[in-house]
């Protein structure tokens, strides 16, 4: 998929994300030296990857271009997108331009290899009661039914 020029400029101009991570966000974990094992969290917005030191994920490594690939946390989504590098993006050995990741797809840049995690889901409240429990007002009837009773029996 190629961009129209206005939406290029939207992806270029959107920031390079926040700095935090953990367990819980989207990572890409190598599965190829000298990556092996290294977890690689992505950030929200756009994560630029590539051999140079101005990119969030820095791969020294012969075989990645100096602006390899983004991806894109869209929507709830994240998309790699290749920049025209030399070696080529790979999503579970297609070569690709633009695709949208799903959990555990193999991720190749180069002869760096990465498995991608889409990260916990957000976890939800749970539903917080307010107000009296029905318990209280069915013992406070039973007080009164008592209570009534009591005093029609005098």
């Amino acid at each position: 998929m190629l961009f129209r020029p206005d939406e290029l400029a939207e992806v270029i101009a959107s920031p390079s994300a926040d700095s935090e991570g953990d367990v819980e966000r989207a990572a890409l974990v190598g599965i190829t030296p000298p990556f092996e094992d290294q977890r690689f969290v992505l950030k929200r917005g756009k994560t630029l990857i590539g051999r140079r030191e101005d990119n969030d994920i820095i791969l020294p490594d012969d075989s990645v271009s100096s602006q390899h690939a983004w991806i894109l946390h869209e929507d709830g989504s994240y998309r790699v997108i290749n920049m025209l590098s030399t070696n080529g993006t790979f999503v579970n050995d297609e070569r690709i331009h633009d695709h949208t990741l799903s959990e555990g797809d193999r991720i190749r840049l180069g002869r760096a290899e990465f498995v991608f995690h889409g990260g916990l889901p957000p976890v939800r409240p749970k539903a917080v009661q307010t107000g009296v429990p029905g318990w209280v007002w069915g013992a406070a009837a039973l007080v009164l039914a008592l209570a009534a009773a009591a005093l029609l029996a005098f």
